[in-house]
């Protein structure tokens, strides 16, 4: 900090919550079964923590458990930890009772209790020389992890490896998790990462704003209508977790595939199912014909398939798929030697970057993203129909992977207020209270490209993670809005005759219409 020519201190900035909005809410049934077992049909990430925590809290053998997920309507995080209360107590019911016991929420009450993002308050000290070089950055930073621990002491890990994409000289922080008297926080797509992103830009932008370093181009000409671009990049650590797979071909040539993650709308048995035609198509026999309509994936369980896992953190199909790879290449491995063996016998047996362009109406505040371009590496996907994205109705739940993501990100920067009272409490109740992206809110021009980096070792398949990542670019959104308002203050001091140096502030996240016309001063 000493060799710093300016400095910024104790600067500020909040980050609110965003709750996961699936559109299926929490849910189970669960059914009491022969031999003092029970089989409960859950609507979670992680069906082997639910039979772990039933387990324990009924005093049966996990043997005794066996939790079914065929598939989740929407999780964002939301279905991972905060499914296991309303399993376990549908489950606790249904064992006392010995009757099959339904459980469900609806949406008011999902809202009040599922917790979503972990609020933040950070404070920042950055000292940087006349170029614009940061020579040090020290960050306070108080994350809300509500009444219970749930994943929040990894958030801080995550959060560091996402400000870390920057060169910030010396570079140190002091992270605490607090408990508070609001409901308990849990992982939501791009945990702690969506939060650091944010954080680095904020700075970034201060730095730039105290330089007056961005330059004008259109909002010179224009009074009541401003735009403004912004660049970013962005960094994601991927974790490899393991995860088991199960290939079987029956008599009539159909195959039979398990895989230990869970479908939750990003397109994983669909990325299965190709793998497994793709792997198994090695054999080359007669007959074959189009092999994806001979391949069923089918439901796995706790019992039928174990350590199953977590399904999280975007890398969920490269694992399943590899699991199914290993097991198509023994399978091919056997055939193969039988098949040489009928030859004798018979003869013949045949990373990512975005830039964005924003409107704001400064009368009312509306923001309106004109245009977005995207170009994302897929390293080479393994459905790039799936990661891309195919809106076949204009409504958030269509759009998948990389649309699906960044358009989430709009709501966590610009619209989604989860809000709670004094008391702790939620205040949303539902779509009346709780805005989330609309067609409205979405870029007008939305273009993604995704590009094939080729091979790549050290990754599985040489395919990369697309569910969470995308989700960091939406601070573009925030950050070009952010120039919109400083233009449009300039503006008004310009009108006014006053010193246009003066327009340092911070955006609040989310920055909502009336947040952000206040901040143009026009209010």
């Amino acid at each position: 900090m000493a060799e710093a020519d300016h400095k910024i201190l104790s600067a500020e900035i909040k980050l609110g919550s965003q709750y996961y909005f699936y559109m299926e809410t929490q849910t189970a049934l669960a059914v009491p079964d022969e031999d003092n077992c029970i089989v409960v049909y859950s609507s979670i990430q992680a069906p082997e923590y639910a039979e772990s925590t039933i387990s324990r809290c009924l005093g049966i053998p996990e043997h005794n458990v066996c939790v079914i997920t065929r598939r989740v309507g929407g999780g964002f995080g939301g279905k991972a930890m905060k499914a296991m209360p309303v399993a376990t107590a549908c489950a606790l019911a249904a064992y006392n009772l010995r009757r099959p016991v339904r459980m469900y929420m609806n949406r008011k009450t999902d809202m009040k209790t599922t917790g979503g993002r972990h609020p933040m308050e950070v404070t920042y000290n950055v000292g940087f020389k006349e170029d614009g070089k940061i020579t040090a950055l020290h960050l306070d930073i108080l994350i809300n992890a509500g009444i219970g621990t749930d994943i929040s002491p990894i958030i801080p890990l995550f959060m560091v490896g996402a400000i870390k994409k920057y060169d910030w000289g010396a570079f140190s922080f002091d992270i605490k998790v607090c408990r508070t008297n609001h409901s308990s926080k849990s992982a939501m797509r791009g945990p702690g990462e969506v939060q650091g992103t944010f954080i680095s830009e904020a700075v970034i932008e201060h730095v730039a704003s105290v330089l007056s370093m961005d330059v004008d181009s259109f909002n010179m000409c224009n009074k009541w209508r401003q735009r403004g671009i912004s660049r970013v990049p962005i960094v994601h650590e991927v974790l490899l977790r393991s995860n088991p797979g199960k290939v079987s071909i029956l008599g009539d040539g159909s195959v039979a595939v398990e895989v230990g993650g869970i479908e939750l709308g990003q397109g994983l048995w669909t990325k299965v199912k190709q793998m497994t035609a793709f792997s198994l198509s090695a054999i080359k026999c007669d007959g074959m014909g189009d092999f994806l309509d001979k391949i069923r994936i089918i439901q796995a369980n706790t019992l039928s398939l174990i350590q199953e896992g977590l399904t999280a953190g975007s890398t969920t199909s490269e694992c399943s798929c590899e699991a199914v790879r290993i097991c198509c290449n023994i399978l091919v491995e056997r055939l193969t030697r039988i098949k040489e063996n009928l030859q004798e016998q018979m003869g013949s047996v045949e990373w990512g970057i975005l830039i964005l362009e924003v409107e704001v109406n400064l009368l009312t505040g509306q923001t309106t993203i004109l245009q977005s371009d995207i170009i994302y590496d897929c390293g080479q996907s393994l459905n790039p129909a799936v990661d891309l994205g195919q809106a076949s109705t204009l409504c958030l739940g269509c759009f998948l992977q990389i649309e699906g993501a960044f358009v989430q990100g709009i709501g966590f920067f610009m619209l989604e207020e989860y809000l709670s009272n004094s008391d702790g409490l939620v205040i949303p109740e539902g779509t009346w209270t709780y805005k989330i992206p609309t067609i409205e809110t979405i870029p007008r021009q939305f273009n993604v490209e995704i590009m094939n980096s080729g091979h790549h070792k050290k990754r599985l398949l040489s395919s990369k993670a697309s569910g969470e990542p995308p989700l960091l670019l939406a601070v573009l959104v925030h950050c070009a809005t952010r120039a919109v308002i400083k233009e449009a203050r300039k503006q008004l001091l310009r009108w006014k005759g006053l010193n246009e140096s003066d327009s340092t502030f911070q955006l609040e996240v989310p920055a909502t219409m009336s947040i952000v016309k206040k901040l143009q001063c026009l209010l």
